[in-house]
């Protein structure tokens, strides 16, 4: 199969013959208004089967249907999560891209965004409260529930990171010309946090870009009771599985979560993203939430999405 790059890209080349049949299996999965619209509707978010019937106007039978020949072609993934009866199906894109080459070489072209994807422990910043943790792919990283552990050169290899209250920031580098981009996004798997899991255990998280807070979101629950798809085995299946894949952007025209637009107190111009050579993005829970019910964030190897946490600039 052809290889998805750590940017997300599927390339496939025609001369090559090992790409056919992917190829086929991708095309197949284009060659439906009804799929694209389905695909148009999750666009960097985690949707229900249920939700994306009733939104779209689709038989819940033809939904199905669409998402197996998503799947089967690697446009999406699909996790499920618990729910008042039994367990939701949810959906979500697994790649940005898809490119088909037609000649046998040929320079690459320059890619019109720019992607940076930052492993969770390599935080620049932190100021966290206990309860508190971090564990890597392996085996647990470091003793919980002390804040020090969050200094520990051991953040490298984290994997799951999760405090009560206060927060992370990542440094992103600008290592191109970005003077004619129009809209940051950042992308990340995260919900909340609680002694083993609660599926109804809402939390306010809020998200700064270069100091400027930009949203606070709820996160619904701390998700568990069933293994998160990239959730290593020796995680107890008890505690915190898997979270919610969140985007949070900002255009000329203002603020949107999910894709959904929220606010316009700011545009992209008050995050002077064009001033410096980094980006700096802050998450965590205030002391004073209203729902002060902690964050964990996911890694490529924890939870049910194959990602860190993705600026894209475009």
């Amino acid at each position: 199969m052809p290889a998805i790059s750590s940017e997300k890209h599927l390339n496939f080349k025609i001369n090559n013959e090992g790409d056919h049949a992917e190829l086929i299996k991708v095309a197949r999965a284009f060659a439906s208004d009804e799929r694209l619209k389905i695909l148009k509707y999750m666009l960097n978010k985690s949707v229900s089967v249920s939700a994306i019937s009733k939104d779209l106007d689709m038989p819940i039978s033809s939904v199905s249907r669409h998402i197996d020949i998503l799947s089967e072609a690697g446009l999406i993934v699909i996790t499920y999560q618990p729910g008042l009866k039994g367990h939701t199906k949810y959906c979500a894109q697994a790649i940005l891209d898809a490119k088909v080459s037609l000649v046998a070489e040929k320079a690459e072209t320059k890619s019109k965004s720019y992607i940076v994807e930052m492993p969770i422990g390599l935080y620049t910043e932190c100021n966290v409260s206990a309860p508190c943790g971090m564990v890597g792919k392996e085996s647990p990283l470091g003793v919980f529930d002390n804040p020090n552990i969050f200094f520990s050169p051991l953040r490298q290899q984290a994997e799951c990171i999760w405090f009560e209250s206060g927060s992370v920031t990542y440094t992103f580098p600008v290592t191109v010309d970005i003077s004619e981009k129009h809209r940051i996004s950042f992308s990340m798997e995260v919900c909340s946090d609680t002694i083993y899991f609660n599926n109804n255990w809402p939390s306010d998280i809020t998200l700064k870009i270069n100091g400027v807070e930009v949203l606070t979101f709820t996160s619904p629950g701390n998700f568990g009771g069933k293994r998160g798809k990239y959730t290593p085995a020796y995680w107890p299946v008890t505690s915190t599985q898997f979270g919610l894949l969140k985007k949070c952007s900002v255009d000329k025209n203002g603020v949107y979560l999910d894709n959904t637009f929220v606010h316009n107190k700011l545009t992209i111009d008050d995050l002077h993203i064009t001033e410096n050579d980094v980006i700096r993005f802050n998450i965590g829970v205030k002391k004073d939430a209203e729902y002060r019910g902690g964050i964990s964030l996911f890694g490529k190897n924890f939870g049910d999405f194959d990602q860190a946490i993705i600026m894209k600039i475009t």
